[in-house]
């Protein structure tokens, strides 16, 4: 008997995660991976693998419950959605040992997508409201209509600029697209609230910076925080410039969040923490020894962003 390929392995995974929630009336959009690769590249020429699913955040509860009840689990142990500050939680897919071409999968599911600032349920409807039909390993899922997955490619490499794969998806998108197309992603920009980091990802790209001079993105302002995310800046950063934005109380407990992570975030940020109370304190130390020493760098890309026009 031939091997699975891991095109087919995933292929059929994806497939498998969107039939268990179409089932259970759980919407869902599956969402970069495939819905690239068989758009903006040719036959097996873009490799995917890993799961995106994106889900209403009041639906989120029902459709990890559906998955985890049909064999998938947590990948960090105690760390949950409503807990994490990350845009998804990720699962472990892995059926009673059998592993696919590349080991146990992780599945991705989404309650927001980074760069849309919108309210998530508000733009969730929007984007299902958009869906179209696809198949995959012969069975029915949605994906987004294409000029909600050219946003997506575009806030994509403006959420994770030092990814190859991402930039290449850009590329990609900036040759095939023309302004009829990019007024169409403009308007739904606009409507997500997602103009800032529509404007910064597309100016990683040459051509993408054609595309922001001769359209209404040009007008479009870029905050000192966005700036950073695109620029690869420090975590530590970043958050400094988020402060900013915060009423008092807000900032109280976002500090003490970072200061004093729960230990579910640090087992997530370092595995090895995981298995004792020793590995745990190391963690913790460690963490506040890279922040102390990443404080220099952390202000000096702050000075810079902020003395940008």
């Amino acid at each position: 008997m031939e091997p699975v390929s891991a095109r087919a392995w995933s292929e059929l995974l994806h497939a498998e995660v969107g039939t268990l929630l179409r089932l259970a009336g759980v919407p869902c959009l599956h969402i970069k991976g495939p819905t690239v690769a068989t758009w903006l590249y040719d036959e097996g020429e873009r490799p995917w693998g890993d799961v995106d699913i994106l889900v209403s955040p009041t639906r989120m509860d029902d459709a990890l419950e559906v998955l985890i009840d049909s064999g998938f689990a947590y990948r960090d142990r105690g760390l949950r959605w409503r807990t994490s500050e990350d845009h998804a939680l990720t699962l472990w897919h892995d059926p009673a040992g059998v592993q696919g071409p590349s080991g146990a999968a992780e599945v991705d599911v989404h309650h927001r997508f980074q760069g849309i600032e919108t309210d998530p349920e508000r733009a969730f409807e929007e984007l299902w409201r958009r869906r179209e039909p696809a198949t995959l390993a012969q069975l029915d899922v949605w994906f987004p209509d294409l000029t909600t997955r050219a946003l997506l490619v575009v806030l994509n490499v403006a959420r994770d600029p030092g990814s190859g794969r991402a930039r290449e998806d850009l590329r990609r998108l900036v040759a095939s697209g023309d302004d009829r197309d990019w007024g169409r992603a403009i308007a739904l920009a606009t409507r997500l609230d997602a103009l800032e980091s529509f404007r910064a990802g597309l100016e990683l790209d040459p051509d993408g910076r054609d595309v922001v001079a001769r359209t209404a993105l040009n007008d479009v302002t870029i905050s000192a925080v966005t700036r950073l995310r695109v620029q690869g800046s420090s975590r530590t950063a970043l958050r400094i410039e988020e402060l900013r934005a915060l009423g008092p109380a807000a900032k109280v407990k976002a500090v003490a969040g970072w200061v004093v992570p729960s230990p579910a975030v640090i087992r997530y940020r370092d595995p090895t923490a995981a298995g004792s109370t020793w590995r745990m304190a190391r963690a913790y130390a460690i963490r506040y020894r890279d922040g102390f020493r990443g404080l220099r760098r952390s202000w000096r890309e702050l000075r810079e962003v902020r003395r940008q026009p």
